[in-house]
């Protein structure tokens, strides 16, 4: 998980819906964060980029999580994209973090009424102004989900065992707050899952944009990945229509998929 330590004004913004990007210095600092964030290494910093500032699928559309705190009197924590752009034409180019989802937030009583609120229920800002007229004729439901509450819990790393304070939901099992604190453990069993998790999300992502869920070829191709990842098989070759793809992992672990036509071309994750 990535932390950005910001301001209680920001993480207002965040919650309340308006604030969506999240300009970031196009520093070695933020770029060494952001590789490690997206589960790639030094060695793929020039291929990452590219994509980034290119906008390619399997890259800029990877979710990561990002926590925005402002040192513990309020946090939000969300699913973000990253990519290399301006956030207007007269700006400087700069990382762009990109917020999809809030999931979570604490510490809200810190900000005050800079959220809006409907019967004790945080919502964006839309939804408030929804809200608001629905109400002006007679009522309406929120239609915007409530923050859930979360709080400080203990788990345990599946991996070396150390015990870790996490903010996680109330209300969990154990074994789900084992399972946070796992993925957000610096041992190095757990990075290179969590490495391992990104390259396969990755990969996803690709061969959802290329293909059909409808017939099958998605699930087909999807079970090639996963499996030539986990060693079940050396590798997996998959001939749809005039297209040949080929599934395997190459010298530095990454999933490779190559596919042929009259020209070939080849993705790695």
């Amino acid at each position: 998980m990535l932390t950005i330590t910001t301001n209680k004004d920001e993480v207002a913004g965040i919650v309340a819906g308006e604030i969506k990007e999240k300009p970031l210095p196009l520093s070695d600092f933020w770029e060494k964060r952001i590789l490690n964030l997206l589960g790639f290494s030094e060695t793929d910093r020039r291929e990452i980029i590219h994509n980034l500032r290119e906008d390619r699928k399997g890259t800029t559309d990877a979710r990561r999580e990002v926590r925005f705190t402002t040192g513990g009197a309020a946090t939000v924590r969300i699913m973000a994209t990253f990519k290399i752009g301006r956030i207007n034409p007269d700006a400087a180019e700069t990382f762009i973090l990109t917020i999809v989802e809030i999931l979570e937030a604490t510490g809200l009583e810190a900000i005050g009424e800079a959220i809006p609120k409907v019967n004790g229920e945080i919502m964006d800002a839309g939804a408030a102004a929804g809200e608001e007229e629905a109400a002006a004729v007679g009522g309406g439901m929120p239609n915007a989900p409530a923050v859930r509450t979360i709080s400080n819990h203990t788990g345990f790393c599946r991996f070396c065992k150390q015990a870790r304070i996490i903010a996680a939901p109330d209300g969990l099992s154990g074994e789900e707050y084992n399972e946070l604190a796992t993925q957000d453990c610096d041992c190095n069993e757990a990075a290179t899952e969590r490495a391992s998790r990104a390259k396969m999300e990755a990969a996803g992502l690709w061969a959802k944009n290329i293909f059909s869920q409808s017939n099958g070829q998605l699930q087909l191709m999807l079970c090639a990945i996963r499996a030539t990842f986990d060693g079940s098989v050396d590798y997996a070759t998959i001939k749809i229509g005039k297209h040949t793809h080929k599934v395997d992992v190459d010298g530095d672990g990454m999933i490779r998929i190559k596919t042929s036509f009259r020209d070939s071309n080849e993705e790695t994750f």
